[in-house]
């Protein structure tokens, strides 16, 4: 890790965590979300370019590509579920416990997936399966995230938190690529036929592999100073409800924070290249500017953390949301121009200015927002129960809103413009947290975490 990473050596003379520990963090928010998302990913992939055909077979193939997105989306029903269970742990017994269980059990349900039998082997049962094992994939993504970037922000010295929660963004984008990349190479080594019959089941396999390491990385974590300081061994029966009675104001907010970014990152991932395979685009082309745009959002998430240390969290925010706004339009009309280049730089700028410059201030906004007692429901909740209004059925939306338009991409974009606007006026409401220390605990009648007098940075 760069230097940038590291504290000033005071922050060890202070008890502080020390340069190597926080490597191994910095390694682990970043390395711990690519290996998790990979899996979440590589669905989104398969669902968008292969589980049509082989789960859900019909003559219209429309029809088809909207069911497979329905099972995309219905994994974001799941995630809230995940996020009140594993957000109960991490707040009452650890961050650290947490984030393992959610590598483990969202690995094992990806694995899984590429051993489930094709329609025309079972019928009705995979489709089934497919679902059960997506619900499963769905839980362990549910707290990943945001329990991944409380971690980090934790750990951080208060003048590089934003940078910290922003490696958390960069590490799904990681997965991303990942996951992209593996597609990319089986199908250059298989045949159209192969890949459909077996070929797309390799990088789910290879899952397990993955889900080894994560665990690995994360066993070597102790929990974060900010957790054992002020929670551990606190008699704390209900975070979740703690969250609901003290900072539900927060929770409201957070909802239109993330409203754009997470819709548009799936949106851009799944839906477009479904779009770029009507225009005449091959679906390695569609790939590979997934991988293209995922490498500018590892570098964009981060630049955008580094800001929010400098200049504010709002800022930031905001501006991700603008381009998101301004850039709805321009995406499709390079898209339709039929030159691949112009389509795949299209993927690169929606992702990296809309999605990467917003996503990389999420991660330290959802710790700050919350107090440490329950600050892992409280960001893990709230960013779920978000995900399923404006992240989970955004695809499917983005399909249907085209169909109804004789395959016109102009509902869409207006549907981007309307994303783009909640987390706006989301940013224009939101308190400034980026000069706050990180709060212990509320009131039971404040509501939001802005109602309590700043405290000392920690």
């Amino acid at each position: 890790m760069s230097d940038e990473l590291e504290p000033p050596s005071a922050s060890s003379a202070s008890g502080g965590p020390d340069r190597a520990v926080l490597r191994r963090v910095a390694g682990a928010a970043l390395l711990g979300s690519a290996l998790e998302w990979y899996d979440y990913f590589l669905f989104g992939a398969a669902a968008a370019l292969v589980f049509g055909e082989v789960f859900f077979p019909s003559q219209d193939p429309t029809v088809a590509v909207l069911l497979s997105l329905a099972t995309f989306g219905a994994g974001f029903v799941a995630r809230p579920v995940g996020a009140v269970v594993f957000g109960r742990i991490g707040d009452k017994y650890g961050r650290r416990p947490a984030l393992v269980a959610t590598v483990l059990v969202m690995g094992l349900a990806t694995t899984a997936m590429a051993l489930i039998p094709s329609h025309a082997a079972i019928g009705l049962g995979a489709p089934i399966l497919l679902v059960v094992t997506r619900l499963l994939q769905g839980m362990g993504s549910g707290a990943e995230y945001s329990g991944a970037s409380v971690f980090a922000v934790e750990y951080a010295p208060q003048n590089r938190r934003g940078l910290y929660g922003s490696l958390s963004a960069a590490g799904v984008y990681l997965g991303m690529v990942l996951s992209s990349a593996a597609v990319l190479l089986v199908t250059a080594l298989t045949t159209d036929e192969q890949f459909v019959s077996w070929g797309w089941r390799l990088p789910f396999l290879a899952s397990l592999v993955l889900v080894a390491l994560g665990l690995w990385i994360r066993a070597r974590l102790d929990e974060t100073p900010e957790f054992e300081r002020e929670v551990a061994g606190d008699h704390n029966p209900g975070p979740v409800r703690t969250v609901l009675r003290t900072q539900w104001r927060s929770m409201v907010l957070v909802a239109a924070l993330v409203a754009a970014p997470l819709a548009l990152s799936h949106l851009y991932q799944v839906f477009a290249l479904s779009y770029m395979a009507k225009k005449g685009y091959s679906s390695d082309l569609g790939t590979l500017g997934l991988v293209i745009a995922g490498v500018v959002v590892m570098a964009t998430a981060p630049l955008a953390g580094l800001a929010s240390d400098r200049f504010g969290r709002r800022p930031v925010l905001m501006t991700g949301a603008g381009f998101a706004i301004a850039f709805a339009f321009p995406f499709f009309w390079l898209v339709d121009t039929g030159q691949p280049v112009l389509a795949v730089l299209a993927m690169a700028i929606a992702q990296g200015g809309s999605v990467g410059i917003a996503f990389g201030v999420q991660g330290v906004l959802l710790s700050e927002l919350f107090s440490t007692e329950a600050r892992y429901s409280g960001a893990a909740i709230s960013r779920e129960a978000a995900a399923v209004v404006f992240g989970g059925f955004a695809p499917f939306l983005a399909v249907a809103l085209s169909t109804t338009a004789g395959g016109e991409p102009w509902p869409v974009a207006l549907y981007v413009i309307g994303l783009g606007l909640v987390t706006l006026i989301g940013g224009w409401f939101s308190p400034e947290t980026a000069r706050r220390g990180l709060a212990r605990s509320l009131p039971p009648t404040s509501g939001s975490i802005e109602d309590e007098a700043a405290s000392p940075a920690r």
